[in-house]
Formats: structure tokens, sequence, C-alpha cells
């Protein structure tokens, strides 16, 4: 065995050590091995790795000879680090017509890491480090905090008088944390906030294709929500509004019995594959000669929440908050989450309070404030506070629609213009710890004002351009259209604030969902009709 010991390190790039056996070349029997080291400029540029080993290793070689009738070869390469190429070749050769087995193996020793650590200097509001991280792609919303105050720095100085008794020390130093300012906005950078940077809109609208006929299997079920009992129904009626906390209703049964068990219960209804969940309250009869008929009001799940299933609280924010952290208040322990797409401010302390509110109606409340209205998900539990005018309606036309009906789908369509005054500029102002702003559309004079909007919540520049938004839109000529068209799988039922593109008589015009009706009957031979018919505003 021969044991080949490299004690210093190399200064060639290639190992200069070559090993032969034998005299005569044609018979000669061995193994060529180049070792290629890493220069140290190569090792400076390989140091972004968080480990290292050290350069000293220990190589040795073992060639041991046996006959056999059998051929075979073993390479054995254990790598270390990225620092070390190896490059091994194997030389074979006949001895006496037999074949020859050669066995090599290549160790390497390893030795403790060298650790890399990444460091951070903080001097006055700059920081140095080592290791930088650079993120690239689009930036999330999300809560920006800060403090008011910055406490100096200080010292607590601890006497002991007397020796403890026990083990236990009685002493406790509590430091309250300093109370913060939260936002929801776009971290970092010099933008100002996310609504002065133009949209980009990707979204795809929901088109139906045209074709010439519809195949139509309408289906209508009802069963209560806490035993799955089925309810027998002959006529349903569901309207959502702009401006309306929940959804209301009315609903006829089949008999007296299908009244009495929905009456006070939760009643899940699916139409044509769409689940609605209602509160099915304040029954009702009618009795004819030969003929009586047995009907409910019904409003929507987010109904739980206001009278009289809610009773009526008082609240004031008693430390510093943000206009979504004052809705996350109202919901809280009511098994209802919160979506909002608003732009977030902050609100002082004390200067939002409301009283003997239910906590539905105290939510509306809030997204008035801030123009906006309630989106509610009952299937999921979950409101979401959207902008009353999404799109302004003098740019609804350079927008993307979320729906576009196509003629063949409209079965009925009516139109009547509005006449109403068309304001500019408007003065929104809070109260004692508000802002008072001018919003003015933007391309004009801003010489004709609306009516100044005071309001307790304007305590940010973002909540008074939200507010003032919403205002200028609402005014000036305005057309409503009554649309009443089919439900489909590829036509999901319209929501109030949606933008609606509607393509009748060879022309295609862009409107703001206000309202929506979705109804369904059923009449002596089974036969069921399901409709749904939405009220939309434009600009004139």
């Amino acid at each position: 065995m021969i044991k080949v010991i490299l004690s210093k390190r190399s200064t060639h790039r290639t190992s200069p050590i070559l090993i032969r056996f034998g005299v005569d070349d044609s018979k000669e029997i061995g193994t060529s091995c180049d070792l290629a080291f890493s220069t140290r400029q190569t090792m400076t540029q390989l140091s972004i790795l968080s480990v290292s080993y050290r350069q000293v290793f220990s190589h040795q070689f073992q060639f041991p000879f046996t006959e056999s009738h059998n051929f075979s070869t073993m390479n054995t390469l254990l790598w270390s680090s990225a620092l070390l190429h190896t490059h091994c070749e194997t030389l074979i050769s006949w001895l006496n017509g037999r074949y020859i087995e050669s066995e090599h193996l290549l160790t390497w020793l390893r030795y403790p890491l060298d650790v890399i650590e990444t460091t951070q200097h903080w001097r006055l509001s700059t920081s140095i480090e080592r290791a930088i991280t650079v993120r690239y792609g689009p930036t999330d919303r999300a809560y920006i905090c800060y403090r008011h105050t910055h406490p100096y720095r200080g010292k607590v100085l601890v006497s002991f008088k007397k020796q403890a008794t026990t083990n236990i020390s009685p002493i406790k130093l509590e430091l309250k944390n300093i109370a913060q300012v939260c936002y929801w906005g776009l971290p970092g950078g010099l933008i100002r906030s996310d609504d002065d940077i133009p949209p980009i809109d990707r979204k795809i609208p929901i088109e139906p294709q045209l074709q010439r006929a519809y195949i139509m299997q309408p289906t209508i079920t009802c069963e209560r929500v806490d035993n799955a009992q089925q309810i027998l129904l002959s006529q349903f009626s569901y309207t959502s509004t702009r401006g309306q906390f929940s959804a209301t209703g009315n609903i006829k049964f089949c008999s007296r019995i299908d009244m009495e068990r929905a009456i006070g219960h939760e009643l899940k209804l699916t139409i044509n594959g769409y689940e609605f969940i209602v509160m099915c309250e304040q029954a009702a009869t009618s009795s004819k000669f030969a003929n009586s008929s047995y009907s409910a009001n019904i409003r929507s799940r987010f109904a739980l929440l206001s009278a009289p299933y809610a009773r009526a609280t008082n609240y004031t924010n008693s430390v510093d908050k943000t206009a979504a952290g004052i809705m996350s208040d109202i919901l809280e322990n009511s098994g209802w989450t919160l979506d909002n797409q608003m732009i977030d401010y902050p609100v002082p302390k004390g200067a939002f309070s409301y009283r003997g509110l239910t906590p539905a109606t105290a939510l509306l409340k809030v997204a008035n404030s801030i123009g906006a209205i309630l989106d509610i998900d009952d299937t999921n539990k979950k409101v979401s506070v959207v902008p009353e005018w999404p799109v302004n309606p003098w740019s609804a036309e350079q927008a993307t629609p979320d729906v576009i009906l196509n003629e063949s789908l409209i079965l009925e369509h009516n139109t009547r213009d509005t006449i109403q005054p068309e304001y500019n500029a408007v003065f929104v102002r809070g109260e004692q710890q508000g802002v008072a702003c001018k919003i003015k559309r933007s391309g004009t004079a801003g010489d004709m004002y609306a009516r100044d909007i005071v309001d307790s919540l304007i305590t940010d520049n973002q909540a008074a351009r939200q507010r003032g938004t919403c205002e200028l839109a609402r005014s000036g000529n305005k057309q409503e259209s009554t649309i009443r068209t089919k439900l489909l799988s590829t036509l999901p039922p319209i929501r109030p604030s949606m933008l609606v593109g509607i393509n009748y008589s060879d022309s295609l015009y862009k409107a703001t969902c206000d309202s929506t009706t979705l109804s369904a009957s059923i009449n002596n031979q089974g036969a069921i009709t399901v409709n749904q018919t939405i009220k939309v505003i434009s600009n004139v």
C-alpha cells in the first residue's frame, strides 16, 4: 500500500504529483489523479457561501493488487466543500492475459467549520449591514405602525434594604409599551398612497357566450340550516341594495306546516346552484274562499347582528385606532370576518363614538362615513367594505367591467333619466380631532360646490378624499336602467357596486349596479322560472 500525504498547500492550479508503476509502458498498471485547487481570487468569489471549510486536506491513495477472473473498479469521492475540484482517471492494462483489479479510494478529512455571521450596526436613522436582500415584484398592502413619542434613554435604580426570606424575588419590573398608530397602505417608498397610482386593470370580465338558444334547467331547494329539514316553496324574492347592511325579500310556502317549520330559523336556499342563507321572520297568512296562502319576510344572514337578535351597545375608541381597527372591534366575538378594501387611516383617541347601535348598524355607519358600502358573503360569514363607486361615473367608459350582458340574455330593458345638480368640488371636514379638505374633481375648475360634509371619522386626508369622491360621484344627471336577465352557470348573481357592461342595440355602455333582485317561482305544473333584475346607474 502506498500512502501519499500532502502537508502544505500547492501553489499551482494542478497537482504536480504523478504516480506510475512498472518500467514498460505497455504493461503499466497505475492511476493518474489530478487535483485542482481554487486560487484566492476564486475563493473570494465563492465567499457568499454561509459555511466554508478550512483548506487543509489529507489525501490517501490505496492500490491493493489481486488477480481475479473478474474485473471491477470502485472510485469513492467525498466532497468536503465547494472550493475543491477533483478530476481523477483510472488506467487499467493487461498482465499475463488476466484482468487486474484496481481499487481507488480517495478520502478527505473534515475540519471545523468557519461560520460567516451577519451583523447590523445602527447609527441614528441609517443602518449598515453586510447582507442585503433585494425584493422585487408587487408589494402587498400591510398595516404600517409608528409611535407618537420616543422616550429618552433612562435607567432604573433598584435598592435592596434587607435580605429576602424566599427564593422567589418579590420585585417585579414592568415597562409599558409605547402606543402606536397604524394605517393600511403600501410600506416604504416616497409614494403617498396607492390611490394616486394609475390602476393596472388586469381583470377579465364575466361575459357569457352569445348563443342562438340557451338550455334552461332551473332548480330551487330550501332547507333549514340546523337540521337540514326540507321546506317546500312556491315563490321566492330577494333584493340587495347599496346602502343596506342586509338583503330583504319574501318567500311563499306551499303549506302552513312548511311555514311553521321555517319561521324563526335560518334557511339555506339553493337556486340554480347558488346558495343563499336567510333568516325567516314575520309570518303572514292570507285566506280566501277555498284558498289560503302562507308567506314570510326574509333577511340575509347578517341581520343576526341587528335588532331583535343583537342588543344595542355604546362605543368609544379609548386608544388610537385605525378605521379598519374600529370596524374589527365592532365585529369582535360575532363570528364574522372583515375584508376592508378601502384605504385605511389613523383615528386618534376619542375621535369616534356611537350610542345605542347594533353591530350591523354601527358597521354601516362607519362604512358610509368613508364613502363605502357593505358587501355581505352570508355563506362564509365575511363582510367586505368596498367603495360605493368602485369606478367613478365619469371614468366608467375607460374601465373594464366586472360582467358584460349581451343582447341575447337581456329579456327586458327599461331606462329613465334623472335630473339633479352637478358638482365638481366639496368641503369635507371632521369634528374636534378631524381635518378639513377641499376635494375637487380632477380636470375641472372646482367652482361648483356641493353641501359641506361633516363627520367625526374624517380624521385624515385619505378619509376626506374617499368620502368627497363618493359625494361628487352621486351628483349630476343620471340614467337609470332596469334590466331583466337570466341566472346561468356562466352568469352568476350580479352584486351591487359591480360595473356592468350592457351590449344593447349595437352599442356598449357601462354602468354601476345599484340594486339587484333575484326571483324564482313554481307554477301548478311544477315549471320553475328564475330571473334576476338589476338597476344600474350611469352618467348621461
